[in-house]
């Protein structure tokens, strides 16, 4: 999944070149092929043709971790805050699991806090999940207050 990461475009896109492509048509070979081929049927890669792949949104959840890594914080304070019913606590736990691997520090058990830019990313998770009614993002300024 790093090794998808590192490959794709700011757009999502991955572009393969003839080499690649040798490797994944290529059934003896074991690692490239078989992987390459794993990617597609998991859904983290959807072909848009002969040599262009588009990384689905599925992947880039699972590649959280790896995104928010290579962003920096920009001074501003992203805030979360959210109440999901207990019927949806598997959404909940998921959604809060997402949140600590972009980066968010709980503050109070639906109030957590980041310093990098990752709004897309909360919206791509809340997106999937479903909880767009019970979750909101604000973001600020940081102010020290004496």
């Amino acid at each position: 999944m790093k090794t998808l990461f590192r490959l794709m475009d700011r757009g999502g896109t991955i572009w393969l070149d003839k080499s690649w492509q040798k490797k994944v048509g290529n059934s003896n070979q074991a690692g490239a092929g078989r992987t390459f081929k794993y990617l597609c049927q998991a859904k983290y890669l959807l072909e848009l043709g002969s040599d262009r792949f588009q990384v689905t949104d599925l992947a880039k959840i699972n590649l959280l971790q790896e995104i928010v890594k290579t962003r920096k914080p920009d001074g501003k304070l992203r805030l979360v805050i959210f109440d999901i019913p207990e019927k949806l606590k598997r959404n909940r736990n998921h959604f809060r699991r997402h949140l600590a691997e972009m980066g968010f520090k709980m503050q109070q058990q639906s109030v957590w806090v980041s310093q990098y830019p990752c709004e897309d990313l909360v919206s791509l998770v809340v997106k999937y999940h479903g909880l767009g009614k019970y979750v909101e993002l604000i973001i600020g300024k940081l102010a020290i207050i004496r």
